[in-house]
């Protein structure tokens, strides 16, 4: 197995991808997120790739997609309360499951880290259902630490 990190705006790629972790989530929290729906997930994708700041890095295994990241860099201003900073979020990440624990998620990370240093971002950020726990203890494992937590409440 050869692992290519390509950049693509071409959503094709990665719209079957996003269909694991659109309906683990779905089935996470069903009154938040939608099951995983091809041609509405694609407009969404072409929609948030069509911004300059937003970019997609895939992992190829010959010619099958196992793999994305969604990146945007997001400058943010300096203001009375913090000083000027660029970040590079992480969107999206999945990995297919067959290629899961391969170290596919892993040379996703280094290439957002590497494309980080070249951006000038100082810090890469993401998030991830707490309830997802695999998720979470990944991202422990490549040396993220929590910043803040996002909390909430249901109200009937």
């Amino acid at each position: 197995m050869k692992i290519e990190i390509i950049e693509s705006k071409n959503v094709d790629d990665i719209t079957l991808l996003v269909e694991e972790v659109q309906n683990l989530h779905a089935g996470l929290f069903p009154a938040v997120y939608k099951p995983f729906q091809q041609e509405g997930v694609k407009l969404a994708l072409e929609n948030m790739l069509s911004d300059d700041q937003s970019k997609v890095l895939i992992a190829k295994s010959g010619n099958v997609c196992i793999g994305y990241m969604l990146i945007i860099i997001k400058d943010i201003p300096d203001n009375a309360f913090h000083y000027a900073f660029r970040i590079l979020h992480i969107d999206q990440i999945a990995v297919l499951k067959a290629y899961q624990q391969t170290g596919v998620g892993s040379l996703l990370i280094e290439e957002a880290e590497k494309m980080a240093r070249q951006l000038s971002a100082k810090q890469v950020e993401l998030d991830h259902l707490h309830i997802n726990t695999d998720a979470a203890n990944f991202f422990k494992r490549k040396a993220f630490k929590p910043y803040r937590e996002k909390l909430f409440k249901i109200v009937d």
